[in-house]
């Protein structure tokens, strides 16, 4: 069964820092209760800074700390390392492709600390206003009791509406073990309709989500706030 919504829920894109680019974002989010299936029934308030820079062209390297708030107390989740890649590619149009690897040091409140590696494939496509991602990862613990290889898709569709104003849907799926899914019941599946801008220099990500099995949050608010700096 699924447990609660992740620190970050974000489709990754061919976005990333330039070379030499530091950039910070700021990941929120808070479900308002959890299907009768979820295997964690809390939904704290979760809020996850990520500092990240461009170590070579087309190569980011990102550090998060991600933090959960709950009845008056927080409590920091551990640590994570990412290291993200993107071939070379028109921006504007057509295919693009990368991969996002993650390291993480898992300490959530009542369960045995343990690592994981979670493995992201990029693929997008661009077309007119259209925009097409899709994430179809993997995630492993590579200590503690449990090791199983879960498999955790993720996709976006979104349009260029206006100016710097994208409207679209994203939907994750924590689907259970690779060797044996879970099955749609218990899957946590939540579709977002999610707006992308920019206010000033900041890049904003703002979705409001829906889960649609026992084991899915019922609503999750999430927001993306990144700003670039050198």
């Amino acid at each position: 069964m699924a447990a609660a919504a992740p620190n970050e829920i974000k489709v990754f894109t061919d976005e990333l820092a330039s070379y030499r680019e530091h950039t910070l974002e700021v990941h929120v989010n808070k479900a308002s209760h959890p299907g009768a299936k979820a295997e964690d029934q809390s939904t704290p308030l979760q809020i996850m800074p990520e500092y990240s820079y461009g170590i070579r062209r087309n190569w980011e390297l990102s550090l998060q700390l991600p933090v959960s708030i709950s009845h008056g107390s927080s409590d920091l989740d551990g640590y994570r390392v990412e290291l993200q890649y993107v071939a070379p590619h028109d921006e504007d149009e057509g295919f693009y492709w990368g991969v996002n690897v993650e390291l993480a040091r898992n300490t959530r409140s009542g369960e045995e600390a343990f690592w994981s590696v979670e493995l992201m494939p990029i693929v997008g496509y661009r077309v007119g206003r259209w925009h097409f991602a899709a994430n179809p990862g993997v995630d492993k613990a590579i200590s503690g009791s449990s090791r199983a290889t879960n498999f955790q898709p993720a996709a976006k569709v979104a349009y260029q509406a206006f100016g710097w104003n994208a409207f679209g849907v994203e939907y994750y799926v924590e689907a259970g073990p690779l060797s044996n899914l879970s099955s749609r019941d218990d899957q946590s599946r939540v579709l977002y309709l999610v707006w992308d801008g920019k206010i000033g220099k900041s890049e904003i990500n703002l979705g409001l989500g829906r889960g649609f099995t026992d084991a899915s949050d019922r609503w999750v608010f999430k927001m993306i706030w990144e700003v670039a700096f050198k």
